[in-house]
């Protein structure tokens, strides 16, 4: 009987808490919360896999010529006039304002630039510049009549036309532009990334196991973690930016043969495609060198190999495999993933000097993709002989991502307002290390480390 009195107490608790739920209409959630799309459960994607011949003829980068690039000189406050109320780190500029014919005057030094008129000698200016394709696209997508940028990718401040000009320096067909002297505007566009690097030892995610298997050493073996991240909201995403920056690399013994891919990997329309933007460390096609370059992977269809970079589908192969200079390491590499109308943009920059390297078009008209749903990075290693004997290492420390276009809402977001941590895929494979974490002074920009070392086995 006592029993039974308490069975029907806490039924008559649990109904009372269910009464007292609140009901909210759709009308009264925000967009993105009508969107939200969290609580799926994570399933590992189909693994990529990037052969040695894909990347075997790497090559260093030419640097977009000033003939392809476009530069417009801003007063600081005809853009704080237009910028009154924004997001910290975007500039906001009408587009109206760009009739480049009546409200600036082209330059007779500097190919492609255009400065405002009227701007005084003692007046500070911002330097604009991209390459003109892009800013084609930016013009064509703009949003109520404003186009937005991510001021630390496109924009240098300076203290006058003189200290703009005392910083474009010639470098063949191209310009390289220094940052100001003057520290507080050089902070105005602050590419620089202060992530606080990690302990490698042994990896303590263990516990986040999605595949536990360890693969053992073997000859054509992959040893391979991700960390996936999923959207938040069924909004769609079409425009990524952020930095992979290679830290270093040490060989000794130069026998062995295998490579090691550290990547971000984005995932289009729920996997039906993939782009990846890679740094590789080829230990295969060069031997006893090691070449490391960066360069763009697509995955069409759920095809668990890139395509071809000889593909018609490719209309411009950009600079195809960017060789890079170990010396020049540590080296941030922007980089800047977008979707329009059925073809994938994949476009890098220096972001020391403002330069950019021609872009990469895919297009994907049979079965385009339209937003960007997951993001992973990853830290790869292919075995292809065996035993390792070779002592090596490998860190490509930051990757981040900085900013995330929302087309639905017509806006770039924080990175940490978009994504959400989804899992991490073979946390105890050999050889590799991958960690996450948030980055950015408001701790709301997503960062991935990948490692290598052959003394993890």
């Amino acid at each position: 009987m006592e029993l039974r009195k308490i069975s029907i107490a806490l039924l008559a608790l649990l109904l009372a808490a269910m009464a007292i739920v609140p009901c909210v209409s759709a009308d009264e959630l925000s967009l993105s919360e009508q969107n939200s799309i969290n609580g799926r459960e994570f399933t590992p994607p189909p693994e990529h896999h990037i052969p040695p011949e894909y990347f075997r003829d790497a090559k260093p980068a030419t640097p977009l010529p000033e003939s392809k690039m476009i530069n417009i000189i801003f007063s600081e406050k005809t853009l704080d006039s237009f910028n009154q109320v924004k997001p910290a780190g975007i500039i906001k500029i009408p587009a109206s304002y760009l009739n480049l014919n009546s409200e600036f005057t082209e330059s007779k030094s500097w190919q492609n630039s255009f400065v405002e008129n009227n701007i005084n000698p003692n007046d500070v200016v911002v330097l604009v510049r991209m390459p003109r394709s892009m800013y084609d696209r930016f013009l064509a997508t703009s949003k109520d009549g404003m186009i937005s940028l991510p001021a630390s990718y496109f924009s240098r401040y300076y203290k006058n036309l003189a200290d703009l000009d005392a910083n474009v320096h010639p470098d063949g067909n191209a310009m390289t532009i220094s940052p100001s002297a003057d520290p507080v505007l050089a902070e105005k566009t602050n590419v620089s990334v202060s992530v606080q690097k990690k302990s490698v030892g042994a990896n303590p995610l263990t516990s986040q196991i999605v595949t536990p298997l360890r693969t053992p050493q073997g000859p054509n073996t992959r040893h391979d973690k991700w960390i996936f991240f999923n959207r938040m909201y069924a909004d769609t995403y079409d425009y990524c930016i952020g930095q992979i920056t290679p830290d270093s690399w040490s060989v000794s013994g130069n026998n062995d043969q295998y490579y090691a891919p550290q990547e971000r990997e984005y995932y289009l329309n729920d996997r039906q495609d993939a782009i990846e933007v890679v740094v590789n460390y080829d230990h295969v096609n060069y031997l006893p060198e090691t070449k490391i370059s960066l360069f763009p992977t697509i995955y069409d269809e759920d095809f668990n190999v890139p395509v071809d970079l000889n593909d018609t589908r490719w209309e411009s192969k950009g600079d195809r495999i960017i060789e890079l200079n170990p010396n020049n390491f540590p080296q941030a590499l922007g980089y800047h993933v977008q979707i329009l109308n059925g073809k994938y943009y994949i476009a890098f920059e220096y972001m020391n000097n403002l330069t950019f390297t021609s872009t990469y078009v895919f297009n994907d008209q049979d079965n385009p993709s339209t937003s960007f749903t997951e993001w992973a990075g990853s830290s790869e290693f292919v075995q292809i002989t065996s035993p390792i004997t070779d002592t090596f290492s490998a860190d490509t420390t930051p990757i981040i991502d900085q900013w995330t276009h929302d087309a639905t809402l017509g806006s770039w977001q924080k990175p940490d307002n978009v994504w959400d941590y989804a899992s991490i895929v073979n946390s105890d494979e050999i050889f590799t290390n991958i960690y996450w974490t948030h980055g950015g002074s408001n701790y709301d920009e997503l960062v991935t480390s990948s490692y290598l070392s052959s003394a993890w086995t």
